[in-house]
């Protein structure tokens, strides 16, 4: 782990180990995003959404997020140069238009099977497609079952283009799973988190956290998260 910077308030601090790893994991050591490279964030404010924006920029990458409208002042904050509502708007189609249909580089994707193989078809030659969550089978309070079975029915056809055969090859884009939970189990935290330290104590990342909430209080923090009302991360504290 890292030391906390006398800036940061311990709730902050506790924001930062998962969130900046997952994005580093998926932008750095997966999607090898570099300066001048397009990044397309999914849910850009939330807790790795704004993460993922801050590592981003530091690399100086263009951002495109996805965000409710009223969160598109918020995330323009934080340095996505390109909202998009996704309420309004078909994400494909939009991020198509606003790059000449060139396409991005790297897209991190947490909603679901739904997004999976639009996220992908976005993707410009050599682009990489990183998956690190289901949230679409999440709705409200509980786990919505239909919207369970329905994803890993098409799970298989949305994560992987195998249904592509041989064909996938001159397509020149890559698909990856990732799971910072169970890869903190097999080695720890550490090959994504010191390459943080710099710009942790530089300022350039800064953790944002939408509300704290007491462990008593933790059904109101999945209530408040499952009615999308969050701009950051949501801190349980004792």
């Amino acid at each position: 782990m890292l030391p906390l910077p006398d800036s940061l308030t311990f709730a902050q601090g506790a924001a930062f180990p998962v969130n900046y790893a997952t994005a580093y994991a998926g932008f750095v050591i997966m999607g090898g995003l570099r300066e001048g490279d397009r990044a397309l964030i999914h849910a850009a404010a939330g807790g790795v959404g704004i993460a993922a924006t801050q590592v981003a920029k530091r690399i100086g990458a263009e951002v495109f997020g996805t965000a409710s409208a009223g969160k598109h002042d918020a995330i323009r904050a934080q340095g996505v140069d390109h909202p998009i509502d996704y309420r309004s708007l078909d994400f494909a189609d939009e991020v198509m238009r606003l790059t000449n249909d060139e396409g991005v580089d790297v897209v991190m994707d947490a909603i679901g099977p739904s997004s999976f193989k639009r996220s992908y078809s976005v993707l410009r030659q050599g682009g990489r497609l990183v998956m690190f969550g289901l949230s679409e089978v999440q709705t409200g309070e509980k786990r919505n079952l239909p919207a369970v079975l329905k994803g890993l029915v098409t799970m298989p056809l949305a994560t992987m283009p195998w249904w592509k055969s041989l064909s996938v090859m001159s397509e020149n884009k890559g698909v990856f799973g990732l799971n910072m939970l169970s890869w903190w189990d097999r080695e720890g935290l550490g090959r994504a988190l010191e390459p943080l330290q710099q710009g942790l104590e530089t300022g350039d990342f800064v953790p944002v956290v939408a509300q704290t909430f007491s462990f008593d209080d933790a059904p109101e923090a999945h209530r408040y998260l499952g009615e999308g009302r969050n701009i950051g991360k949501v801190v349980l504290v004792p």
